[in-house]
C-alpha cells in the first residue's frame, strides 16, 4: 500500500510539473532592430523653386567601407543662386543600388542632419515627416534657402535612431557622414 501511494504521488507530482511547464505563457521576443545600412554614395538633387531649369546636384562617394581611402569629392560641390529657395531630394546608394526606398521604409529610424559652416548663407529644413505617433522630420526632402553670395562646407549626416528618435541629431549611430562644398553665387 505504501509503495502504491508513493507511485501515485510521484505520478501526480510529475503530471503537475509537466502541466505547469506546458502552460507557461510564451514571452514575446522583440524583433531585432535594423542595423546600419551599408551606404557608399549620398547625392543632393536641388530644384530652384522659382526656376525649374536651375537643377544643381552634388555627389559624395566613399567606396571603401573601411574609410582608409578618402572619399571621392570631385562631384561634391553644390552651386546655388543667392536669394533663392531650393527643393532638395536626397538619394542614397550602396555602390550600385538605390537604398533611398529602404530608408523611406524605415523612416521612423532615420534622420538627416545638416551642419552649415559659419559664413555660409544657407538654411536647411527637412520638409518630410515620419509616421511616429508624434511625426518627426526625416530629411529625404528638404528646403534649402540661400542668402547673400558666400561659400563654405555643408556636412550631411544620416542618423540611425531605432527606438531613440526624438527629432534631434545626437541619439543613435551614423549611417553616412558626407561633407559638401556649397557655393552661393
Amino acid at each position: 500500500m505504501k509503495k502504491r501511494n508513493i507511485i501515485i504521488l510521484t505520478s501526480v507530482f510529475t503530471l503537475l510539473i509537466c502541466w505547469s511547464a506546458c502552460n507557461k505563457k510564451e514571452q514575446a521576443v522583440a524583433p531585432p532592430l535594423p542595423g546600419n545600412e551599408p551606404l557608399t554614395t549620398l547625392v543632393l538633387k536641388a530644384t530652384n523653386a522659382n526656376d525649374a531649369t536651375d537643377t544643381p546636384s552634388a555627389s559624395w562617394i566613399q567606396l571603401d567601407p573601411t574609410g582608409t581611402n578618402p572619399p571621392d569629392t570631385s562631384h561634391a560641390t553644390l552651386h546655388l543662386k543667392s536669394g533663392a529657395s531650393y527643393n532638395v531630394v536626397v538619394q542614397l546608394l550602396d555602390s550600385l543600388n538605390d537604398i533611398t526606398p529602404e530608408i523611406k521604409e524605415r523612416e521612423n529610424y532615420h534622420l538627416f542632419c545638416f551642419d552649415v559652416a559659419p559664413g555660409l548663407n544657407l538654411t536647411c529644413k527637412q520638409t518630410d515627416l515620419d509616421t511616429n505617433p508624434k511625426p518627426l522630420p526625416i530629411g529625404l526632402t528638404d528646403l534649402f534657402t540661400t542668402g547673400a553670395v558666400s561659400s563654405g562646407s555643408l556636412e550631411v549626416t544620416l542618423h540611425h535612431q531605432p527606438n531613440v528618435k526624438d527629432g534631434t541629431c545626437p541619439p543613435g549611430s551614423i549611417d553616412i557622414d558626407a561633407t559638401y562644398t556649397v557655393k552661393i553665387q
